[in-house]
């Protein structure tokens, strides 16, 4: 168990020493709570903090419950597997989509984020991170908007997740769709992110802006 995020970070941080100063490497967070860990990691290792905004869809009736997820550039993840056990509609879908591009536009200019998918594209190493990963609809997301910006460069960026907590049956999914994953635990038995902190509090927009 993590005290905290800062702490849960820094640790991370200790694991992803052989990157320090590695003018090729970049971090990238999921905010909100993956800022605060991202931070922690792009000081300890002196790397560029960049941000790519994500917005978990939830499941009708259940909206902690993610069915898939909305990265930059209209780029998706869905899990059609918990689409169709959940009885999911079309119209239902592209509803939550619709309201997720809005959701993300008004984060992307509140956090003031710019030139994106310059910085990536001029990376190799894309250090991805949040604070937990549970059913990882939202990593996985971002996960396929950084393969579809590095696809046509010569060299593909490798991408390095770096987590504190991801569940056993995710991290056997995610660990195909990148080159490594650091991770500090990755339990069987898995009901939320904030069960492995003993500080858990929610991250505000502010708090965000702050550490950026």
């Amino acid at each position: 168990m993590f005290q905290n995020r800062e702490e849960a970070g820094k640790l991370l941080a200790a694991e992803l020493s052989k990157y320090k100063n590695n003018q090729d490497a970049v971090v990238l967070a999921i905010p909100r709570g993956g800022v605060v860990v991202g931070r922690q990691i792009a000081d300890k290792l002196s790397l560029p903090l960049i941000l790519a905004v994500v917005k978990k869809i939830g499941a009708p009736g259940n909206p902690e419950l993610a069915i898939g997820a909305l990265a930059p550039s209209n780029t998706k993840f869905i899990d059609w597997d918990l689409v169709f056990r959940s009885n999911v509609g079309q119209d239902y879908l592209d509803a939550e989509l619709d309201a997720k591009r809005n959701e993300i536009e008004e984060r992307v200019q509140k956090f003031k984020i710019r030139n994106l998918k310059s910085v990536i594209r001029n990376k190799k190493i894309i250090i991805l991170t949040d604070d937990g990963i549970a059913t990882g609809a939202t990593t996985r997301a971002a996960i396929n908007y950084i393969k579809i910006i590095t696809k046509n460069q010569e060299t593909i960026a490798k991408i390095i997740l770096a987590i504190p907590v991801i569940a056993k049956e995710t991290y056997d999914k995610i660990k195909k769709e990148v080159n490594k994953i650091f991770a500090l635990e990755i339990p069987q038995s898995f009901n939320a992110v904030g069960q492995f902190y003993k500080e858990f509090p929610q991250v505000s927009d502010e708090e965000v802006m702050e550490l950026l």
